[in-house]
């Protein structure tokens, strides 16, 4: 194994980010299906849920990782990025959104999931200063 593979496979850990995946990916998904069939949700919601729910799965991802802010970051952009490309790209399946929007969609869900990664490993350290006033 080269030098550049074991640090990567430090900073990332694939059981919990395949959690975290499945669970915003598919969330997304719903989400989504339900603006379809209901489109004064589409209207209201949709753009507000679907940065939501990457930033919340970066946040439980970096959370249940807590070894550091790139490490939680990058778990973050990463969910992210596979929330808005599931999310956009079915929109743009469907015809609700023309596809000029997948770039910035999946952008904007990156850029949520990375700050959601950080503040989940901020939680973490809370996490573990509370656990130390015990």
């Amino acid at each position: 194994m080269t030098k550049p593979e074991k640090s990567a496979r430090g900073l990332v850990d694939t059981r919990i980010l395949g959690r975290a995946l499945l669970v915003g990916v598919m969330l997304e998904i719903l989400l989504v299906l339900a603006g379809h069939y209901r489109p004064l949700l589409r209207v209201h919601y949709v753009l507000f849920g679907c940065m939501m729910i990457a930033g919340t799965a970066g946040l439980l991802y970096a959370r249940d990782l807590a070894r550091g802010y790139i490490s939680g970051a990058l778990g973050g952009l990463v969910i992210g990025a596979a929330c808005g490309i599931a999310a956009v790209g079915l929109s743009n399946l469907l015809g609700d959104e023309p596809e000029q929007y997948i770039p910035y969609g999946v952008m904007i869900c990156t850029l949520v999931g990375a700050i959601g990664g950080l503040f989940g490993q901020y939680a973490a350290w809370i996490r573990e200063f509370i656990a130390t006033l015990r």
